[in-house]
């Protein structure tokens, strides 16, 4: 079939000169449509999400008596050069095989050859005028570029109205533009006052979208082929060994990093300048996390989508685990910022059997609990405590890719409604984050530590309504202008 398509395209030109002559065959049924081909050639295109055509060519009804045995019966009319043209030996149209798309009866073809069909009735559907509209039985075997490349070459040539690409199967659906619903990228909802979210609005609306800083996400594995995410400057680190677990990752790294590309979700720091998600499935945590600070600097964030089993197995903070705390300790006194979900075990992690982890003291991440959408109080399930800073939303409410709830346009153009927990606050909390950081670094030439962007957050931040202590949520405005109110002068590290 390879060969076939190369020697269409290699002699299209040819092909095109040596039938110049059927424009002037004269007509041999006066009802047939010899419509000017002018304006119906070059419309073809590949759409996305398509990935089998079918080719249907349109010869002028003039050139066509019919298809015999799969193959073009030519008009008695033709001069040899035109003959010459559809010739078998010459490799050319009849390389391929066809089939009428209007079929005539075996009584309509006998009569079109012996030249006694009647025009049709007024008002009655010409056929004959539609003998030359046939399909390329070849073209759903063939790849949509190839299928592209045979049609531009079949209209090259003169006795060809046009060809047109068909779906096999319809297109998927234009993914709808769901951004209008992550309210939690703006500040106070405009029909309910006890909503707020994070004020990224406010930071986009001064140029601010996470440039200049690196992120890292540690998860068990995330849609790379997502529609929202392909093609942006989200790197996979060591991929998972299957399919399993990717709609979690995919949620997280949208409310990021999705594309602002005016359909699906946008990331509320879509403008940062990586984002590595790190399957912990390869080679567990520890392993896992070295592997994301090799890729960070100074200022840079990272996420810990994890949590631990505490007292009876209940989730608390994945550095509840000693080397996970350990290494956090480390990565925050180099700089880097870990962002960790406080675990959705709703445990009191001011309790007598925390006391031992909290005795090891600050080891400068930011602990993440999950609050309510509206009045910011403690989801029942999120853990809490003294350790936990901050708070985003995870009662169900929020809008990202994957999972399916809110649209299923196949599966990579997943959108869900209601993801949850600590797993969804932990990004939102982070995206606050990367604003500040990448504001601060833009106007200050240096980064916010990680106590300092702690401190300023929690400081600045919209405060929590009822239960177990989660913190206040994040508010970037706010903190842009204590920043600025200061003079820029909150403690900062040089890069």
């Amino acid at each position: 079939m390879k060969t076939r398509l190369c020697f269409i395209l290699a002699v299209g030109l040819t092909m095109a000169a040596c039938t110049k002559k059927a424009q002037e065959l004269p007509a041999s049924q006066p009802t047939e449509n010899t419509s000017p081909s002018i304006g119906l050639k070059g419309q073809n295109q590949l759409l996305p999400g398509v990935h089998e055509y079918r080719l249907l060519v349109k010869f002028k009804a003039t050139a066509i008596r019919d298809i015999e045995k799969n193959q073009p019966v030519f008009a008695a009319r033709q001069t040899p050069a035109t003959a010459k043209t559809w010739s078998r030996n010459a490799g050319n149209v009849q390389a391929y095989t066809y089939e009428q798309a209007i079929p005539l009866s075996p009584e309509e073809k006998t009569a079109m050859k012996q030249g006694r069909q009647a025009a049709p009735a007024p008002g009655l559907f010409d056929r004959y005028a539609f003998r030359g509209l046939l399909y390329v039985k070849e073209a759903p075997g063939l790849s949509p570029a190839a299928v592209l490349e045979l049609a531009n070459a079949f209209e090259q040539l003169d006795i060809v109205e046009y060809a047109a690409m068909e779906p096999v199967t319809p297109p998927p659906p234009p993914t709808p533009d769901f951004s209008s619903q992550q309210y939690y990228k703006n500040d106070v909802d405009a029909s309910d006052p006890s909503v707020r979210g994070i004020n990224a609005a406010y930071a986009w609306s001064i140029g601010v979208t996470g440039a200049g800083i690196r992120i890292a996400d540690i998860e068990w594995g995330y849609n790379k082929n997502h529609e929202d995410l392909t093609g942006s400057r989200i790197r996979e680190v060591l991929p998972p060994p299957d399919d399993q677990f990717k709609d979690h990752g995919t949620a997280v790294a949208s409310i990021l990093m999705a594309k602002n590309n005016g359909f699906g979700v946008t990331g509320m720091v879509y403008g940062a300048d990586s984002c590595y998600v790190i399957s912990e499935r390869v080679s567990g945590r520890p392993a896992g996390i070295a592997a994301g600070l090799q890729r960070l600097r100074r200022g840079d964030v990272f996420l810990y989508e994890m949590q631990t089993g505490g007292q009876g197995g209940q989730y608390v903070p994945a550095d509840f685990n000693q080397a996970v705390w350990d290494i956090t300790k480390t990565a925050t006194d180099s700089g880097i910022i870990i962002v960790a979900a406080a675990g959705n075990g709703n445990q009191d992690l001011d309790g007598a059997y925390y006391a031992s982890y909290r005795a090891r003291g600050d080891n400068g991440a930011i602990i993440v609990g999950a609050g309510t959408r509206s009045q910011r109080n403690k989801a029942s399930f999120s853990s809490y405590g003294s350790k936990v800073h901050l708070q985003g939303w995870g009662d169900w409410t929020v809008v990202s890719a994957g999972y399916g709830s809110l649209y299923n346009g196949g599966i990579n153009a997943t959108y869900s409604k209601d993801f949850a927990g600590t797993s969804s606050a932990t990004p939102i909390v982070a995206s606050a984050v990367v604003a500040v950081q990448s504001w601060y670094k833009a106007h200050n030439g240096t980064v916010l530590s990680p106590a300092a962007i702690r401190n300023l957050l929690i400081n600045t931040g919209t405060p929590q309504g009822t239960g177990g202590h989660i913190g206040p949520l994040p508010n970037i405005k706010a903190a842009i202008e204590s920043l600025l109110a200061t003079g820029l002068s909150a403690t900062a590290k040089r890069n």
